[in-house]
């Protein structure tokens, strides 16, 4: 139970009304959503819209020897993102197996990028270094799955493009890129996946995954210079460059004991390999002057190889 006087309720709703005082910025958005569907029965069509606010804001900094992502609110110099998609479906089911595609566009505004050569590690003032723009993303998904049987597996391909147009201050500020559409960190023009799950017998059931994945957008430099016996580069325009394709091959077996009754325990080991062929895959690329051969060199940054495991896992 909970008792309170009058000069509690008093206090209480004094604390409320200061903590109002103290909001600086307040957003209201209405967020509509529409789905419509044509059904038949072994295929049917799907239309949607989505509007989306987003009131947290991610900035990457790709050309980061290790990735640095920094999350920033909405203010009153930040805006919060609006996103608007589209999407149109068809879905078809087979004798063994369904077909999924979807064509999507989305267009978000608000969409904010740093400026060249922004400080963002332990930046208070991070709106200073920040500036408004615009992304699009389009695009179309097909996947094709058989979920049942023995053997059960998908394989799912994404072609897209995801780009982005931010200005600057002033007239005689073009914003990045001179103003014009350019990548973004998310951009992955082919992206295919392949998941298998094939029953070998009651205890045993082998998975297999396998991933492409375009290379993701990012800068290099394009030039260099000597200031005081240093060699310095010069970036060239934002994202125009790309990252090594990624792909990697994972394997998994199961293994489930014969039941306990007594416990009614239900137990399974798990024996994985991860990046199996060892594909170094690079997270970033880095440039620097090599001190014994006095020459610029680019080394890639690559966070796991082949990666083994053991897992048991058990539910009750």
């Amino acid at each position: 139970s909970f008792h309170s006087s009058e000069n509690d309720l008093a206090y209480f709703y004094e604390k409320v009304g200061d903590a109002y005082k103290n909001i600086f910025k307040s957003f209201y958005n209405i967020e509509p959503r529409i789905n419509l569907s044509l059904n038949y029965p072994s295929y049917s069509f799907k239309l949607s819209y989505n509007r989306l606010n987003q009131y947290i804001h991610l900035i990457s900094n790709t050309n980061s020897p290790t990735p640095l992502d920094i999350w920033t609110p909405s203010g009153p110099y930040i805006k919060p993102q609006k996103l608007d998609q589209f999407a149109l479906g068809f879905y078809k089911k087979l004798e063994f197996l369904n077909f999924e595609s979807e064509f999507f566009y989305k267009k978000i505004k608000n969409r904010i990028d740093y400026i060249d050569d922004a400080d963002l590690i332990a930046n208070n003032d991070i709106e200073t270094v920040l500036l408004n723009g615009k992304s699009r993303a389009y695009g179309a998904e097909f996947l094709v799955k058989k979920s049942s049987g023995k053997h059960r597996f998908w394989i799912a391909y994404t072609i897209s493009k995801s780009e982005q147009k931010t200005g600057g201050i002033g007239e005689n500020d073009l914003g990045i890129n001179n103003g014009e559409w350019y990548l973004t960190p998310y951009d992955k023009t082919h992206d295919i996946s392949f998941n298998s799950s094939y029953k070998i017998n009651k205890k045993l059931i082998l998975n297999t995954n396998f991933i492409y994945q375009t290379g993701q957008p990012t800068t290099y430099p394009n030039a260099q210079y000597n200031y005081m016996n240093l060699s310095i580069p010069n970036y060239g325009n934002r994202n125009t460059f790309r990252l090594p394709n990624y792909h990697r091959l994972d394997f998994s077996l199961i293994l489930t004991p014969k039941k306990n009754d007594v416990k009614k325990i239900k137990r399974e080991w798990v024996f994985g390999i991860y990046n199996i062929y060892n594909r170094d895959n690079a997270t970033s690329i880095l440039f620097r002057e090599n001190t014994e051969k006095l020459k610029n060199e680019a080394v890639q940054i690559s966070i796991f190889g082949i990666v083994p495991s053991i897992t048991y896992n058990f539910k009750f």
